[in-house]
């Protein structure tokens, strides 16, 4: 983070969303069109239920960034980051990186051990984003392709799904064999050399 961006943050107040942040995260996302639209239900899923683990910055009052993610039932120790949204005057300052950061240390966050997330393959942005994210706590991004639903073998996977660990914080009785954890059950693909596969 360089000296300019720290001044430029200490304008943003990081929170946990609200059920009335919902219709300024749909006007966020639409000025982001790789990210898909959410429906009514959606933004209350991301800013009711899982409040607690998402992150929302806003800048005098306005929303200029958002971190949607929760821990699936199945995974209870994985923070699962589903989408990050920044303002267009927001972008390359780092703000979605900051949010990360901000959203792991919060206690709702801290028994996680590992993020993980889903990128499209040409998404420049966002591979840069998590892996300066990795770069930062020191953790070893893994990245397999996402299986398509449709099952057709004729359809190439779109997505890679990345799982970054140990996150800051994360208990030693935790943790574990984290690289282990990673690699198990998951096909890897060659890759660029930045990620374990």
């Amino acid at each position: 983070m360089n000296a300019r961006n720290d001044l430029l943050f200490d304008k943003i107040e990081l929170r946990h969303p609200l059920p009335t942040d919902g219709d300024d995260l749909n006007r966020l996302l639409a000025t982001t069109p790789l990210l898909d639209g959410n429906s009514v239900q959606c933004t209350l899923l991301q800013c009711g239920h899982f409040a607690k683990t998402s992150a929302a910055a806003f800048d005098d009052g306005d929303l200029v960034g958002f971190v949607s993610a929760y821990c699936p039932p199945s995974e209870p120790h994985t923070l699962f980051v589903w989408q990050v949204v920044v303002a267009p005057q927001w972008r390359e300052h780092g703000l979605g990186k900051r949010m990360l950061h901000w959203l792991v240390e919060q206690a709702d966050c801290l028994h996680c051990t590992r993020m993980v997330t889903a990128i499209a393959i040409k998404n420049t942005v966002s591979w840069s984003l998590f892996d300066s994210f990795a770069r930062d706590i020191g953790a070893l991004p893994v990245k397999s392709f996402v299986t398509p639903l449709d099952r057709d073998p004729h359809n190439a996977p779109k997505e890679y799904l990345l799982r970054i660990a140990p996150l800051p914080n994360c208990p030693d009785e935790i943790m574990g064999d984290s690289l282990a954890d990673l690699r198990a059950g998951y096909s890897h693909i060659p890759a660029m050399r930045r990620w374990l596969d």
